[in-house]
């Protein structure tokens, strides 16, 4: 997700040489972060790893290339390249394309495979090092032209690869072919396609969350979401309420979904095509209890189902 990774940014200044056939970059850049939404772990983690000693630095993967669709996954292992993950991968592409109305896009990106969370995060704290405890990140490097979208993860974290590269390859296929995105809306795009098509596009922890929370109902702001610019500003409770704005305007009727597909072309063209929520305004009087009936409806279409197993 954005920290977007996947998502919606970080800004980063200096990012040293890469190796492995990309060109070299030097100087200073502005970078656009997209990690995946941070963990409880992970905030306990931040302070101590600040002050820990530098680690050795550990280079890029770039033993072996997989091209898949405009993915070039990049690792020192051998991948099968014909594993499920790759073609799912794949299809998620053309799902994005599909659902969001967007325009197809060539731009490669490039995803660094680490082998394991040592060697990942060993090069994550030497080439980004004021950066959080993340298990991936998406990174649109500025380059003339355009953007360099780079994906770094690693590969042995169990069931997580799936969910953590379908996050990430959201953000990259969004910056591949608009010129910004809203960080909310970055975020609860990759929330909503992280989820497998098996799933029906429910996440259902989102759910009790939303639905369940210790401190009563949350109560819903679509504006305020809006207003947040650093990807620092969205705990865990802001990615669950972005999945679900995302999931009312994609699942309640065809105008809300229209209003995002409408939203999203502006986007192609502009950087700032004003408040969604004023348009969403035009289908739901107001929006904000508008998204907690739809999410009521979530939880009562997902209790029978749980019954059952």
């Amino acid at each position: 997700m954005l920290l977007k990774a996947r998502h919606r940014c970080l800004r980063l200044l200096c990012l040293t040489a890469f190796c492995c056939g990309l060109a070299a970059l030097s100087g200073c850049h502005l970078l656009n972060l997209y990690p995946t939404p941070p963990e409880k772990t992970d905030v306990a983690k931040k302070d101590t790893a600040r002050s820990a000693a530098p680690p050795e630095a550990v280079g890029l993967p770039c033993k072996y290339q997989n091209r898949v669709s405009q993915y070039v996954f990049v690792s020192d292992f051998e991948i099968k390249a014909d594993l499920p993950l790759f073609k799912e991968l794949s299809d998620m592409r053309d799902l994005v394309h599909k659902t969001l109305q967007l325009p197809s896009s060539n731009n490669v990106v490039q995803v660094y495979l680490f082998e394991d969370a040592d060697r990942y995060e060993r090069f994550m704290k030497s080439k980004y090092p004021d950066l959080p405890k993340r298990r991936a990140f998406f990174i649109a490097q500025p380059r003339i032209g355009g953007e360099e979208l780079l994906v770094y993860t690693y590969w042995g974290n169990g069931d997580r690869i799936q969910q953590d590269l379908r996050h990430e390859l959201t953000h990259a296929l969004l910056h591949s072919v608009l010129k910004d995105v809203p960080l909310w809306l970055d975020e609860g795009i990759a929330e909503y396609f992280e989820i497998a098509p098996s799933k029906n596009t429910i996440n259902a922890e989102h759910v009790k969350q939303l639905r369940q929370s210790p401190n009563g109902q949350p109560k819903f702001d679509l504006a305020r979401l809006e207003d947040l610019k650093e990807v620092e500003q969205m705990n865990p409770a802001e990615y669950r309420e972005a999945w679900a704005w995302v999931h009312l305007m994609l699942h309640t009727n065809p105008e809300a979904r229209k209003v995002l597909i409408a939203y999203l072309k502006d986007l192609r063209s502009t950087k700032s095509p004003g408040s969604l929520r004023t348009r969403l305004a035009t289908i739901f009087p107001t929006p904000e209890t508008a998204l907690e009936r739809h999410l009521t409806m979530i939880d009562q279409y997902r209790r029978p189902a749980l019954a059952e197993k």
